[in-house]
């Protein structure tokens, strides 16, 4: 910075000693050059050692300022090499003009607030977006006179006009920026702010001493650039130093910013029709000059509307984006990741539709493993846990209990957090003659291993099971409605819980054909005539098989608590 504003002041002082010739021309064209040089470099300095979205912010700026670095290399080149004075009209002027744009759209991020991944997305159409507009602004005002028809009067004084309305908008934006900011936010503004005011005077008063023949490189008007450059390499040097958090909250920055970013589109759009109507109808220039901004609005309103269907493609993709991350958190369970209650009223009809097609007369020959088999799986003694080790330890067991339950089954199989430590396994397209292999590697997996807990100690869980299977009658699939099939299956689980925990019971119908009661009684969830039901006991890991009598007590003591059941 010391270099750079030894430059600053040496140049102020040849732009006053100095004679007008080659040298001072060829001082001022360097300096500038390398005062640019340094405040390209910084900008993409900062984009190597930035995080996102900031990364774009500096990229945005490092652009702006290698445009307007292109712009002063290609005037170098007339005056030190080519030695003779720059064209009027320049060439290089689009290039000035366009090297705000997007100094704009990285002022435009705001990244004083929250910046999420899908406004970085946004952000790049609508970038393309301001770009478009102000390249029709510059051709709609400033090439007519300049290819259509030649005027050099009119054509240096509509650019003057048009940059400094670039200018203007610039610095609103950056006091906008400036006032609603707080901390190294507002310093960070607020020099932008200065440097670019005096940025503007200097650029907007060597434009109109152009027009008048009265500007030389190296001149006092260059001063004003040159300290705006320097003041510029200053703030791109220091920004890695400053701490730029953000000061909104996440939810009022992306309303903010989407509301401001709808509004500048709504306004450039309205711009086209407002701006082709006074061309036909309000201005006095040329009917060529009229024809051709009538077609380059016709142009520039086709490829905004392009942009503007992408950006809203983009927009409906984001939203069914997050209408998906809504329903799923909607779904989940925030402790375990696993589904919930509300997943199973959203899903079992669809799954239960699916089976009584399948096991309906018409459905032609039957395949196997088309069942849906519901297990209700509770954790033994878990209270324990939380009395012993802390509501934190037990929080831990049932993410491992969930983890582990998962493992074991397939992923066509949906896993429900019941409640508490109880939980659902829905198994889809299985065979009920296999239904307790499930049960029994749920058993080994939950049981067979130690759970570690946060402070090094190590317990032991098992958990009990109870399952029954869907359609409960093969034959007539619609006979016993669903919630009646889970209710015996809870029932199961009520028994293994009383039968000494650490072991499944499934219950299957003893009798294949429905009776008539059960059938006249098909609407009805509550069906008063009792179940004939046939047992299967599966043992935990730690627990010897059952023998046949055990499993006829285990029947019985199910049969007395359930009520309607009977063996």
């Amino acid at each position: 910075m010391l270099v750079i504003w030894t430059a600053v002041c040496l140049v102020a002082i040849f732009s006053v000693a100095a004679p007008r010739g080659y040298s001072l021309t060829f001082l001022g064209d360097l300096t500038q050059c390398l005062l640019l040089v340094s405040v390209f470099i910084a900008c993409l300095t900062n984009v190597s050692v930035s995080e996102r979205p900031a990364r774009f912010f500096w990229v945005l700026m490092a652009l702006g300022f290698g445009l307007w670095l292109s712009a002063q290399m290609l005037w170098t080149y007339f005056e030190v090499f080519l030695r003779r004075e720059v064209p009027n009209p320049f060439i290089g002027d689009v290039i000035l003009f366009l090297h705000l744009v997007p100094m704009m759209g990285a002022l435009a991020m705001q990244l004083h607030t929250h910046r999420g991944e899908r406004s970085a997305r946004l952000g790049v159409v609508d970038f393309v977006l301001l770009l478009v507009w102000w390249l029709y602004l510059y051709l709609f005002v400033v090439i007519p006179w300049q290819y259509v028809l030649f005027n050099e009067a009119l054509y240096g004084r509509n650019f003057d006009l048009a940059y400094f309305i670039e200018h203007m908008v610039l610095l609103l934006i950056t006091g906008v920026l400036w006032v609603r900011s707080t901390g190294d936010w507002r310093v960070l503004y607020g020099h932008l702010f200065g440097a670019s005011v005096l940025y503007a005077l200097g650029s907007v008063a060597a434009g109109i001493a152009i027009d008048f023949g009265r500007y030389y490189t190296g001149s006092l008007y260059d001063v004003p650039l040159v300290a705006a450059m320097a003041w510029f390499s200053g703030i791109a040097l220091a920004a890695r130093r400053l701490t730029l958090a953000t000061d909104l909250p996440k939810e009022s920055s992306e309303k903010n910013r989407g509301g401001w970013m709808a509004w500048l589109a709504m306004v450039t759009i309205l711009s086209l029709p407002i701006l082709a109507g006074w061309a036909l109808f309000g201005s006095r220039a040329p009917i060529e000059v009229r024809s051709f901004r009538l077609l380059l609005t016709l142009a520039t309103m086709m490829i905004m509307g392009v942009l503007l269907a992408l950006k809203q493609y983009r927009l409906d993709k984001e939203l069914a984006s997050a209408n998906q991350e809504l329903r799923e958190a909607s779904l989940t369970d925030l402790l375990t990741g696993t589904r919930n209650r509300r997943f199973l009223t959203t899903t079992i009809e669809a799954d239960v539709q699916h089976v009584i097609r399948f096991f309906s007369p018409n459905a032609g020959p039957r395949k196997p493993n088309r069942d849906l088999v519901f297990y209700f799986i509770d954790v033994d003694h878990f209270k324990e846990v939380n009395d012993q080790y802390g509501h934190e330890a037990g929080d831990q067991v049932l993410v491992e209990i969930a983890r582990r339950i998962s493992s074991a089954i397939r992923h066509s199989d949906a896993l429900i957090r019941w409640g508490g430590e109880e939980f659902l396994v829905v198994s889809r397209y299985t065979n009920r003659h296999d239904a307790d292999v499930l049960a029994a590697r749920v058993l080994k997996t939950v049981g067979s291993e130690p759970f570690d807990l946060a402070d090094g100690r190590s317990i032991r869980r098992t958990c009990s099971v109870g399952w029954a299977v869907f359609p409960w009658f093969v034959n007539e699939p619609e006979a016993l409605h669903y919630e009646e099939v889970l209710r015996l299956a809870d029932s199961a689980l009520y028994q293994a819980k009383n039968a000494g925990r650490n072991q499944a019971i499934g219950m299957l119908p003893a009798i294949e054909e429905p009776i008539l009661a059960m059938a006249r009684n098909s609407a009805d969830k509550n069906p008063t005539e009792p179940l004939q039901v046939r047992t299967v006991v599966t043992p935990g890991p730690s627990i010897p098989s059952k023998t046949a009598s055990g499993e006829i007590a285990a029947s019985a003591a199910m049969a007395a608590a359930a009520g309607i059941y009977q063996r």
